[in-house]
């Protein structure tokens, strides 16, 4: 008797080992079950909202123009024959932003949670239904189960592919019309371009004929413009000429008196020193009064500017070879378009170091003539 004890013992042992284990591996396949029946309702509720929830509603078709199919002739018609085209057109099909169905309340996610059918039992507690046909097992259709919610998404998926199905055909009708309307356009394009040839050479004849009065008229006032026009240019001229002479009037009273205030600031020839001595203002530079150069660099901080020459003004500075000690020499700098108190003066700059064969000139800015920042491409004068 002991020795069955211990053999039951055993295989119950047995079993109950074999038990756990199916029991770890049952709870994992029921997690995934899980999880998987989660990621399908939350996917399913996503699909769900990219249905529309009813059908487009019936909407009255606006007055569209309809097209003209009358034969194109030189009679004017009131009331040309129309096209029905859009007689049969659906026009509900174009009603957009229709609401989609929704299933994230709280009641819908619970239904689609129940899988039997459910009803008040004697006890107020909700029971599982029969299956009416199916005797012995519970029913999984009908009020509050998912497979309500399922039949009400699969329905309103297919009428929705209905619609889009009745939307491909209207849009395969108003290919055709657009063809036709396209074609005929064309048709009416090469007339009208075959009409325009023929007004066009009329015009062109009329415009010939119009154009042999219009020579004959111009003839007569052609001398006279003429002469008006030379009467002008000669009177601009004068003008012209007037203007530059008051111009160089102007620019010889302003040398004047800056070579005035030059004499009396610098008080005029140091005793002893020659008039001609190249370390005088006067005997350093004999050159030309005009434009010598340009500015090429400024140094505000330290008051300095380097000057382009043209080769000129170098010629007239240091010789013709390059080999004259450079002369003291001030110039004067303007600014094109400048407006102050004095036009265009910039300041005065005085001549330092010379790089001869470069056609450069460190020179310094006079402080004391500055009406305004030096600035590149100023122009240097003499």
């Amino acid at each position: 008797m002991g020795t069955v004890l211990r053999v039951l013992v055993i295989i119950i042992l047995i079993l109950s080992g074999a038990a756990l284990f199916l029991a770890v591996q049952l709870y994992g396949k029921r997690e995934l079950l899980i999880n998987r029946t989660h990621m399908f309702e939350e996917q399913f509720r996503k699909i769900a909202k990219t249905i529309e929830a009813a059908e487009p509603p019936d909407a009255v078709q606006p007055n569209y123009v309809a097209k003209d199919i009358s034969e194109v002739s030189s009679k004017e018609l009131d009331n040309p024959e129309r096209s029905p085209f859009w007689n049969s057109y659906q026009y509900k099909l174009e009603t957009p932003n229709l609401a989609s169905m929704n299933l994230d309340s709280d009641k819908m996610q619970l239904q689609l949670r129940h899988y039997y059918q459910t009803a008040p039992g004697p006890n107020g507690k909700d029971i599982r239904v029969k299956d009416p046909v199916n005797q012995g097992e519970y029913s999984t259709k009908g009020p509050g189960t998912m497979q309500e919610l399922l039949d009400q998404v699969l329905d309103r998926a297919t009428k929705q592919n209905a619609t889009l199905n009745k939307t491909r055909v209207e849009l395969q009708k108003i290919r055709e019309e657009l063809g036709n309307t396209i074609e005929e356009f064309n048709k009416l394009k090469q007339n009208g371009r075959a009409d325009k040839k023929t007004i066009d050479e009329k015009n062109k004849e009329i415009d010939r004929l119009n154009e042999n009065i219009r020579t004959l008229e111009r003839k007569v006032s052609g001398l006279e413009e003429d002469k008006k026009n030379l009467t002008a240019e000669v009177a601009e001229a004068k003008a012209e000429i007037d203007k530059d002479k008051g111009v160089i009037d102007d620019l010889n009273k302003k040398v004047i008196e800056q070579a005035a205030t030059i004499k009396k600031l610098t008080g005029g020839p140091k005793p002893g020193v020659p008039a001609s001595d190249p370390t005088t203002l006067a005997g350093a530079f004999q050159g030309q009064p005009g434009d010598k150069g340009k500015i090429v660099a400024v140094d505000e901080k330290l008051k300095f500017v380097v000057v382009e020459l043209n080769d000129a003004s170098m010629t007239e500075l240091i010789g013709e070879q390059r080999d004259r000690p450079m002369p003291q020499v001030e110039m004067m700098v303007r600014r094109p378009g400048f407006k102050s108190a004095s036009g265009e003066f910039i300041t005065r700059i005085k001549f330092r170091q010379v790089q001869r064969q470069k056609n450069l000139v460190v020179a310094d800015i006079l402080i004391d003539w500055q009406q305004s920042p030096v600035e590149t491409n100023d122009v240097v004068f003499f």
